[in-house]
């Protein structure tokens, strides 16, 4: 009921709306009772006391009744409608907004799928109950209740016999909706897994093909479809079976009525136009009961569908903008880790103990293997993640939290904080405060979001294009921008000449996701966009991996003059952007284990040398086989 609750909240913030159509709803139901009161006049008053000169008074009365019934029917139809479609307007927009403002936690632990299920399919469903169901509970209780009213007048002694109806009705509806919610909330969930299924296959498609996997796929999605169906079967048999059920309830009482009805009338007890009339209210007793069986449907499925939607507006972001912000525009772009600590959702440690300096303008190079933190240390300078704010002490290896702020629990035993400090088995140990990230000596929780990202340019080694023109593309993170700025970062993202040889040039589409494009181009694309925001930082996540040596060596060259003054890193493993960095920093299983330039590393011959003897080695092979393939061809070329 909380869903629900919240959902109505939408409609009443247009109160003129929303009690206008419910009220045309309510006098509409009202004109349409009094037509069996006509009717028992027409019968009694018109055509057994033979008074004819009443029958087109009367029948026009009718005909009017039936006409404002109509009319007032329309306008709560309308007025349903118009309020649905801004209820639904008004939450796609705020779901919309929460879903930007989410940080990257949030998607980690939710499927794409999912999520999209959420804003369209159960968003209809409840626009469904918005037009449909709320208005037919509502029409159906008053109509349930004047119905009845109208019986009493007519008839008390049949209205007690009908009166028996009234439980068994209410027992109908509890039980359809106790059977059939726990169904419509599992098909929903389902239908977010399917909708994740196929969302996969649709991006991944190339990756099905180049494996043959087609069959493999197309049991997966049988599979999670065959799922949905045998959920929707159920409800849609659960349905078949009750809705069915009232016809069938009224049909019984309705007889027993006649044989009571008869009685009365031969007993002089009852008019034959009041048994009319009656009867006439009892059939119309079944629509009311059909619009609160219909209702309480669309209301479980709108339950279940506001369980899912509301979901992603309740969900509580972790990176939030501090309640005063500190200005950013002085940022100049010097980097202090300063003994960080990184966990996703507070399971084992991603990053350990990172202590780093970097001053304004340097470039750092950040080396490891897979599942080193590269990646996870670089997310925390824009704060898509938060560094962990919990004490922690290293133990025997370990790094354990603090379960309180006075003691800490190790293998079941719990030992007592004494100051900054913890003992041991007669071992002080001591408690390290949360780590923190600082940018020009301010931790970056301290500057608003949208402040700091603004100046952070980031290029990812996958990097995602919209569906728009190169222009478009370019001038992402700067809409505002000139043709000639956004030319500018192309020429020096080595991008411009290829841009020139289009025949749309900068309006060319470049397609979903860039399909149109090389892995190499969108990469440069990609770099002219970051580079268009003119950041203070630069983040490169191995954003030369899919171009080729002289594309690289052209980029290269670029970035050493734009990087100026501005503090780069970049996650590579090119030995020629390693050498020229200012600071080297190497990695593992999320540790720093080596820091310095190249000749310092090169000296210490440690973890750093190793890998440098290796892709040196790696290089020099390439290098040997390019060559000796090209020899192979100008050779065969020759001889022709």
């Amino acid at each position: 009921m909380g869903h629900i609750r919240r959902l109505i909240g939408y409609s009443i913030r247009r109160k003129g709306l929303f009690f206008g159509f419910l009220s045309a709803a309510a006098i509409g139901t009202f004109f349409n009772l009094l037509t069996p009161l006509v009717m028992v006049e027409i019968v009694d008053g018109v055509l057994l006391a033979e008074q004819l000169e009443l029958l087109l008074p009367y029948a026009l009365l009718y005909i009017g009744l039936g006409i404002l019934y109509a009319i007032f029917d329309m306008i709560g139809r309308y007025g349903a409608a118009i309020s649905s479609q801004w209820v639904i307007y008004e939450l796609r927009e705020e779901l919309f907004e929460s879903l930007m403002g989410k940080d990257l936690a949030f998607y980690d632990e939710n499927e794409t799928g999912q999520l999209l299920a959420r804003v369209t399919t159960d968003v209809s469903t409840m626009k469904e109950f918005l037009f449909w169901g709320y208005r037919v509970l509502f029409i159906g209780t008053i109509q349930l209740i004047g119905t009845y009213l109208v019986m009493w007048d007519v008839s008390p002694d049949l209205t007690y016999y009908m009166f028996l109806l009234f439980p068994i009705i209410v027992i109908f509806i509890y039980s359809f909706a106790k059977k059939v919610r726990p169904v419509f909330r599992a098909a929903r969930e389902q239908y977010g897994v399917l909708s994740s299924v196929l969302a996969e296959n649709v991006v991944g498609h190339k990756v099905v093909r180049a494996f043959a996997s087609e069959e493999r796929e197309a049991k997966r999605v049988e599979k999670e479809n065959r799922g949905f169906q045998d959920l929707r079967v159920e409800a849609s048999r659960l349905q078949s079976f009750f809705q069915p059920m009232l016809p069938a309830i009224f049909g019984l009482a309705i007889g027993g009525l006649i044989y009571i009805g008869g009685v009365s009338i031969l007993d002089n007890a009852l008019t034959l136009g009041e048994f009319v009339g009656f009867v006439t209210l009892v059939g119309m007793l079944m629509l009311p009961a059909r619009f609160l069986s219909w209702g309480v449907g669309m209301y479980q499925r709108a339950a279940a569908a506001g369980d899912r939607t509301f979901y992603i507006l309740d969900s509580v972001e972790e990176v939030m903008d501090p309640e005063s912000p500190i200005d950013a525009s002085n940022f100049k772009g010097g980097v202090d880790f300063d003994n960080v600590y990184f966990s996703y959702r507070g399971q084992k440690h991603i990053l350990r103990n990172i202590s780093l300096h970097v001053k304004p303008g340097q470039v750092v190079a950040l080396l490891g293997g897979t599942g080193s933190g590269k990646t996870s240390l670089v997310n925390l300078i824009p704060r898509f993640y938060d560094v962990d704010d919990d004490y922690t002490v290293t133990y025997n290896g370990k790094t354990y939290r603090l379960d309180e702020k006075d003691s800490l629990s190790i293998d079941g035993s719990k030992h007592n904080v004494i100051e900054d400090h913890i003992e041991i088995d007669g071992e002080i140990i001591k408690i390290q405060a949360p780590g923190t990230i600082c940018i020009d000596g301010v931790d970056i929780r301290l500057y608003a979001l949208d402040d700091l990202r603004k100046r952070i340019g980031i290029v990812h080694q996958d990097p995602f294009l919209f569906s728009a023109s190169l222009k478009e593309n370019i001038a992402f993170s700067r809409p505002n921008a000139s043709i000639e700025e956004v030319m500018e970062a192309a020429k020096a993202a080595m991008i411009h000449d290829f841009v020139m040889t289009l025949e749309a040039g900068y309006d060319t589409e470049v397609g979903e996701r860039g399909v149109t494009l090389s892995g190499g181009q969108k990469q440069r694309i990609a770099i002219a966009r970051a580079l268009l925001a003119d950041p203070r930082i630069l983040i490169l996540d191995d954003s030369t991996s899919s171009v080729d040596a002289r594309t690289e060596m052209l980029i290269q060259q670029a970035l050493e003059n734009l990087m100026e003054e501005r503090t780069t890193f970049i996650i590579t493993h090119r030995l020629s952007t390693v050498r020229n960095a200012d600071l080297i920093v190497m990695m593992e299983r999320g540790e720093i284990v080596e820091m310095g330039t190249h000749e310092e590393l090169l000296a210490r011959e440690g973890l750093y040398y190793s890998i440098h003897q290796t892709l040196t080695e790696i290089e020099s092979t390439a290098r040997i086989t390019s060559d000796s393939i090209s020899a192979s061809i100008q050779g065969g070329s020759g001889s022709e």
